[in-house]
């Protein structure tokens, strides 16, 4: 078996980099949705000790001094580069497994390589050329330890590792801290320190009798990849999500309720969408609006379960169910700071059950317009088809992305120009 894991570099701070090369040496940050907190940094804000999650203002002195170009979240502008990028990837191997936004395995194992850094490396450079993102990419015999490969490139060999022998995974793994294992966590990392494991090589070395003591079936099966055994099959389908949450902090509170359902119909279409990919259909979507105040006895809190008759992704059937929810969960006399759906009841469309007695009659018509709306919104970018009710534009319950860089690649209107 032989696994890559290609893992673009700062993701999202590198996207922000691509249309503005005056960047290049100089630190970014892209912030949270509301411009709240940092979400993804480059090596040079890493330099200032400036940690993921850190509130804005807690380090606007160290932004000042610094020079550090802010950025609002650009998710549209990061979504299809990730999509461009697993395009090539696509073109390079038909085995791919998108894993997220910014990394994906593919499997090697049937492929005529035969030299695996010659390949790597034309990868990297086709990405970096054809799209402008660095990316780390490592190459091993398990998904586990490819994905500690391509963190382990980040810093050595210009961004590529192939762990082809027992010596070379013993190396890589001798000095990877615990906490940067793939399924460890930070609550788990503290409790292994306390009994003397620090690095990943320790770990795996330590006996099953123990190991068993520390970790579930899916602990052990992490412990067996580091060691070099397949345990986690390519494109599993238990990778496949149980459910699909889309919510959103508001930019300030909302109490007039056709906003708030512009914002749930808005959050079901996207979730829908990300149901079709999966091949997926579900059962119930739950509604919820939450006030957002610090103090608990003040805070509102409403959700609303809606069962489907029949599983569906029909994005019209599954905005009609959040909206009934929503019916149920707004409070006429509350203020919201936060709403959003979440899908349930997920089953694969392999083992879809139909209604025999309240079966939809327009079921494969309903089918074909999502999958003509699918593409086009793929083919001409997010928001070109979409339901009346959703939200188009800029909206009042928004949240505040006051330094968002345009959408250069999915909006036409906000394409850069050349000044004469």
């Amino acid at each position: 078996m032989k696994f890559a894991l290609v893992d673009c570099n700062n993701f999202f701070a590198s996207c922000e980099r691509v249309f503005r090369p005056g960047l290049e040496k100089r630190p970014v940050i892209v912030m949270s949705n509301n411009d709240g907190c940092v979400i993804a940094r480059t090596n040079e804000v890493k330099a200032l000790s400036i940690g993921m999650g850190v509130p804005i203002f807690k380090v606007k002195d160290i932004v000042r001094a610094n020079r550090i170009q802010l950025f609002s979240a650009n998710f549209e502008l990061y979504g299809d580069i990730s999509q461009r990028i697993v395009t090539i990837l696509r073109q390079e191997t038909p085995l791919i497994e998108v894993y997220s936004i910014d990394e994906s395995f593919v499997d090697l194992s049937e492929l005529p390589i035969d030299d695996t850094r010659a390949w790597a490396k034309r990868v990297q450079d086709r990405i970096q050329q054809e799209v402008g993102v660095p990316v780390s990419i490592g190459v091993a015999p398990t998904k586990t330890l490819a994905k500690v490969a391509s963190t382990y490139a980040k810093t050595h060999h210009n961004g590529i590792e192939i762990v082809d022998t027992d010596e070379e995974r013993r190396e890589m793994l001798r000095d990877m801290p615990i906490e940067e294992l793939w399924g460890i966590g930070r609550k788990l990392a503290p409790k292994l320190k306390d009994k003397g494991v620090s690095k990943a090589l320790a770990l795996i070395e330590s006996s099953d009798a123990w190991l068993n003591q520390q970790f579930n079936v899916t602990g052990m099966k992490m412990v067996d990849e580091l060691r070099g055994q397949a345990r986690i099959p390519f494109g599993d389908k238990s990778d496949q999500r149980k459910m699909i949450m889309r919510s959103r902090s508001f930019g300030h509170a909302i109490r007039a309720y056709h906003h708030l359902e512009s914002a749930v119909a808005t959050f079901t279409a996207q979730a829908a969408a990300n149901l079709r990919a999966q091949g997926s259909v579900c059962r119930g979507i739950v509604t919820f609006l939450d006030s957002g105040k610090i103090d608990r006895e003040n805070r509102i809190y409403a959700s609303q379960l809606v069962t489907l008759d029949e599983a569906t992704a029909d994005t019209g059937q599954l905005i009609s169910a959040a909206l009934k929810g929503l019916e149920t969960a707004y409070d006429r006399e509350g203020t919201y700071r936060k709403a959003g759906v979440i899908i349930v009841n997920i089953q694969s469309v392999e083992e879809w059950q139909l209604s025999l007695i309240a079966g939809d009659e327009k079921r494969d018509e309903k089918q074909a317009l999502m999958r003509a709306m699918d593409r086009l919104n793929k083919k001409f970018g997010t928001g070109t088809v979409w339901h009346a009710s959703e939200a188009h534009g800029d909206s009042d319950w928004q949240s505040r992305r006051s330094q968002r860089s345009p959408r250069y690649t999915t909006r036409l209107g906000e394409l850069p120009t050349l000044k004469r």
